[in-house]
């Protein structure tokens, strides 16, 4: 009789969805989307940060009107316009004609995550792989470098294979070859950069901040899971025994990385570019963002978990906020 009771139970819980794992579906205009971009745009995250943008360009991406998200979002229409002036000021959004207005950036919805995720998890483990095998190459030009004597190896490794290979050289070669990424969109002023839209988990807006400026004649990098409030200066570098490497070291740093990421990690990428093609016409915001646009996002994932795997085998140790390095640049 026990057990009757608990089937019938069972039966129950399963035919309500109290045991299924099926996630409701959630409605086409809301706000819980996360920002993200490479390289790291401080602006435009904080433009992002603000509700009623972000329900504008999830509207845009559902193919409706102003009138119409102003109506599903309780918005006022005027308010909405200025927005989208905004957003068009800084080239996020554009006016395709008095009918149409599009984002300039993937928004990226479940449903698509749960199209390519079977395929995104392979090529997360093909290149945490390919990494790997070229791990012995990595420390020795790690050890190699004087200007970094004072930082711990799995530290200087964080630092190297995250800021200076993962985030830094190989999107250099992406937009060298031209095959599967180009130069980043031009936004405001000068500002270059990919952005995306991703719902309901900041993990797949992308778990590494990278900035990079110049300062008395040397190239700061900071990445990290965090963005400081403030940069990081070159003496607080110096103060701090962080990496900085001058004229010569800085001339064969920037060649391993460039030699290792163009000679030994593009070739995998340009092997499985039609794989890529494929996995990323799934996106619905394939009709409005050209491939360099949704694969941005798509590499930024897979970088993201080679350092989850590095981190957790404990080759490379994370920092709290960030880590900063300098390296002398050319003809400076």
């Amino acid at each position: 009789m026990k057990l009757r009771v608990l089937l019938l139970l069972a039966l129950t819980l399963f035919a309500s969805g109290g045991l299924s794992q099926k996630k409701p579906e959630k409605p086409k205009l809301h706000a819980d989307f996360y920002f993200g971009s490479y390289p790291t745009s401080r602006d435009a995250a904080a433009m992002l940060a603000k509700e009623p943008v972000r329900l504008l360009l999830v509207g845009f991406h559902q193919g409706w009107d102003i009138e119409k998200i102003a109506k599903e979002s309780k918005i006022p229409e005027q308010n909405l316009d200025k927005l989208f002036a905004d957003l068009e000021e800084e080239r996020l959004a554009v006016e395709v004609d008095q009918f149409e207005r599009r984002p300039l950036l993937p928004v990226i919805r479940d449903k698509d995550i749960a199209k390519v995720e079977k395929n995104l998890e392979l090529h997360k483990q093909e290149y945490t792989k390919l990494i790997r095998s070229n791990w012995a190459q990595i420390e020795g030009a790690a050890e190699s470098l004087a200007g970094a004597k004072g930082v711990p190896k799995a530290q200087l490794l964080y630092q190297i294979v995250v800021g200076g290979i993962l985030f830094g050289g190989m999107n250099e070669a992406f937009f060298e070859d031209q095959t599967i990424m180009v130069n980043p969109p031009r936004r405001v002023g000068s500002q270059r950069f990919y952005a995306w839209l991703v719902e309901s988990d900041p993990k797949l807006a992308g778990g590494m901040k990278r900035e990079q400026w110049e300062s008395g004649g040397y190239t700061i990098v900071s990445i990290g899971p965090e963005l400081p409030e403030n940069r990081t200066s070159l003496d607080r570098i110096r103060t701090d025994n962080g990496m900085v490497l001058d004229e010569a070291e800085a001339r064969r740093f920037r060649s391993f990385i460039a030699i290792l990421t163009r000679e030994k990690l593009l070739p995998y990428f340009k092997k499985n570019r039609s794989d890529f093609l494929n996995v990323l016409t799934a996106f619905d915001a394939g009709r409005y963002v050209r491939v360099s646009d949704a694969f941005a996002w798509y590499y930024d994932q897979m970088a993201n978990g080679v350092v989850e795997d590095l981190v957790s085998a404990r080759l490379i140790e994370p920092p709290k906020g960030q880590y900063a390095f300098a390296v002398k640049a050319p003809g400076r």
